[in-house]
C-alpha cells in the first residue's frame, strides 16, 4: 500500500506543488500581517490595564468563532478567494501574538527596568534594548503557535476558493479517496514542522542571551532563512507580473466530483480554443457560487436549472424542464446581469437511495414506501440539502414522512455510508457512478417532488460581452453528455483511476471537442 501511495503522490506532484505554493502565500501573509499589527498592539496595551482587558477579550472572541462559520460570514463583504481567507486567518492569528507580547513584556522584572532607567535610558531605549530582548522568547512562542495553527486552519480556506492544500483534502473526502486526502494532509503537516523549525532559527539568532559562538552560527542560519524568504517573495512577484500579461477567466465550481469535472471541462475548452487562461476556484455550495458570480469574483460556473429555479431564485411553481430553463434565463438576465447557456445534455437530480438488503427486507422501491419505516430510519444528506426548499423540509412535507434521525455530511461520504449500513437512507445525485458500483436501490420519486436539474453553464453578461469567443466555444458543449456518460466519468474519478482534469480532457477528446 505504501508503494501505491508513493506512486500516486509522485503522479500528483505538479498539482501538490502548485497548491503548496498557494498554502504558503495565504498562511504566510496572514501571520505576517498579524505580527505587524499584533506585536505593536501587545506593546501598547502593557501601559493600560483596562485597554489590555478589552483588546485581549476582542481577540479571544475571534478565536471562539468556528473558522468555517467566519469564512461563510465574510463572503457577502469580501467575496471569495485569497483576500478574505487572509483576513480571517489574520484575525485567528492575533490572539497568541498579542497575548504573548503582552505577557512577555509584563514579566520583565521591575528591578531590571529600574536599572536601565537609572543608567539614563529613555522609555523607547528601555523597550528596545531591555524589554523586547528579554521578552523575545515568549513573543516568538506566540508567533510560532500562530503560524503552526494557521497552516492547519488554512486548509478550510479551500471552501471559499482560496486554494491551498485543503483543496486536495476536501476532494479526497468527497470521493472517498484516502490517497488524495494524504496528498493534502502530509504536505500540510510537513509545512507546519518546517515553519516551526525555521522560526526557531530566527528566535535563536535574535536571542541576546546566547553566547557569542552560538549566536554567530544562528545568524548564519538566519541569513540562509532570509535568502529563502526573499527568493520565495521574488518568485511570487514574477508570477504576478507574468499573470497580468494575459486575460484570466475565473471559473467556479462546487465541492463534489461532477462539478470538478465540469469545471475542468470549461477550463480546458477555454485554454484550448481561446487565447485566454483559466483559473479554477473550488467554492462551497450553490449560494456561494451564485454570490461570487454576481460580485464578479468568478466569471463562469456550472449549475443545475432546478437549483437555480427553486433554491437561488425562490420560485415555487413546478414547470416543465424547458419552461424552467427559460424562466431562469429570463430572471438572470433581467435582475442579475447573468445568463445560462443551453443544457449540456444530462440531468443530475436529487434522489434517495437505500441498501438493497434494506429495500428487499421492507419492500421499499419508491419514496412513498418510506412511510412504513421512516419513524425507525436514519437519513443522511448533504449540508445544502438540509436547508433548501427543494430539499429535506419540502420533501418530508410532500411525502408526509418523519425520520427518526437526520444528519448532514459531505456528499462524497453518503453512498459508502449507506453501503456499509451505517445509515438507512441517503440523499444522492442521480449521476453518481458509485450507485451502480455499490448496487444501491434508487427510490422512485413517485410524487415527482424533485424538479428537473439540467446541467447548464452560468456566465456573467459583463464578461460575455467582452469575450464573445468564450461563449461561442462553450456553446459547443450543448447536449454533448448523457446521464450514463456522467456516471462513467464520475466513477472514474471516484475510483481514483484518473484525475478530474485528465478525465475531463479525455471526455472532451472523445466527443471531438478538442484535439
Amino acid at each position: 500500500m505504501m508503494t501505491i501511495f508513493l506512486n500516486y503522490f509522485v503522479s500528483r506532484l505538479p498539482e501538490i506543488g502548485k497548491l503548496l505554493n498557494q498554502h504558503i502565500q495565504i498562511s504566510g501573509i496572514a501571520v505576517l500581517v498579524a505580527i505587524i499589527i499584533g506585536v505593536p498592539c501587545g506593546i501598547m496595551i502593557t501601559k493600560n490595564e483596562k485597554l489590555s482587558k478589552v483588546v485581549l477579550s476582542v481577540a479571544g472572541i475571534f478565536q471562539t468563532i468556528p473558522s468555517l462559520a467566519l469564512f461563510g460570514l465574510i463572503i457577502p463583504f469580501f467575496g471569495i478567494g485569497a483576500k478574505p481567507a487572509v483576513f480571517v486567518l489574520f484575525l485567528y492569528s492575533l490572539l497568541p501574538i498579542v497575548t504573548n507580547t503582552y505577557i512577555g513584556l509584563k514579566n520583565v522584572e521591575a528591578s531590571t527596568i529600574a536599572a536601565a532607567v537609572g543608567m539614563g535610558m529613555t522609555n523607547f531605549q528601555v523597550l528596545l534594548k531591555v524589554k523586547l530582548p528579554i521578552a523575545l522568547s515568549v513573543i516568538m512562542g506566540g508567533i510560532r503557535i500562530a503560524t503552526v495553527s494557521m497552516i492547519g486552519t488554512t486548509t478550510i480556506a479551500a471552501l471559499i476558493g482560496a486554494g491551498g492544500l485543503g483543496d486536495l483534502i476536501f476532494r479526497g473526502i468527497a470521493t472517498s479517496n484516502n490517497n488524495l486526502v494524504l496528498c493534502g494532509a502530509i504536505p500540510t503537516a510537513i509545512l507546519a514542522f518546517v515553519a516551526n523549525y525555521l522560526l526557531g532559527i530566527v528566535e535563536k539568532a535574535l536571542d541576546p542571551l546566547v553566547n557569542k559562538n552560538v549566536k554567530t552560527k544562528n545568524r548564519r542560519n538566519l541569513a540562509f532563512v532570509s535568502i529563502l524568504f526573499f527568493s520565495f517573495g521574488f518568485f511570487q512577484i514574477q508570477k504576478y507580473v507574468s499573470k497580468n500579461r494575459y486575460t484570466v477567466v475565473k471559473i467556479g465550481h462546487k465541492t463534489f466530483t461532477e462539478q470538478r469535472i465540469l469545471g475542468n471541462m470549461i477550463a480546458i475548452m477555454i485554454e484550448e480554443k481561446t487565447p485566454y487562461k483559466a483559473v479554477l476556484n473550488e467554492l462551497g455550495g450553490s449560494n456561494i457560487n451564485f454570490e461570487a458570480i454576481k460580485n464578479g469574483d468568478i466569471d463562469i460556473y456550472p449549475e443545475y436549472t432546478g437549483t437555480s429555479f427553486l433554491s437561488l431564485l425562490g420560485q415555487k411553481e413546478m414547470l416543465p424542464p424547458r419552461d424552467i430553463f427559460d424562466k431562469v434565463k429570463e430572471i438572470y438576465n433581467e435582475q442579475f446581469g447573468l445568463d445560462i447557456l443551453e443544457p449540456l445534455g444530462f440531468e443530475n437530480t436529487y434522489a434517495l437511495a437505500v441498501n438493497r438488503d434494506f429495500s428487499e427486507k421492507f419492500g421499499i422501491t419508491k419514496i412513498s414506501d418510506l412511510k412504513k419505516v421512516s419513524k425507525d430510519s436514519y437519513l443522511i444528506g448533504g449540508h445544502e440539502f438540509m436547508e433548501r426548499v427543494d430539499g429535506l423540509k419540502g420533501m418530508v412535507q410532500a411525502y408526509n414522512i418523519d425520520f427518526k434521525r437526520v444528519n448532514s455530511m459531505e456528499p462524497g461520504l453518503i453512498i459508502p455510508t449507506i453501503h456499509s449500513k451505517k445509515a438507512d437512507v441517503g440523499v444522492v445525485y442521480s449521476t453518481d457512478g458509485l450507485l451502480e458500483k455499490y448496487d444501491l436501490v434508487v427510490l422512485e420519486d413517485d410524487l415527482r417532488f424533485f424538479p428537473p436539474y439540467e446541467a447548464v453553464i452560468t456566465i456573467s453578461n459583463k464578461f460575455k460581452e467582452k469575450h464573445e469567443l468564450v461563449e461561442k466555444e462553450l456553446d459547443k458543449l450543448k447536449n454533448m453528455f448523457t446521464n450514463k456518460d456522467m456516471q462513467i466519468l464520475n466513477l472514474k474519478v471516484t475510483e481514483g483511476l484518473d484525475s478530474e482534469y485528465n478525465t475531463a480532457r479525455e471526455a472532451l477528446r472523445s466527443k471531438g471537442l478538442i484535439d
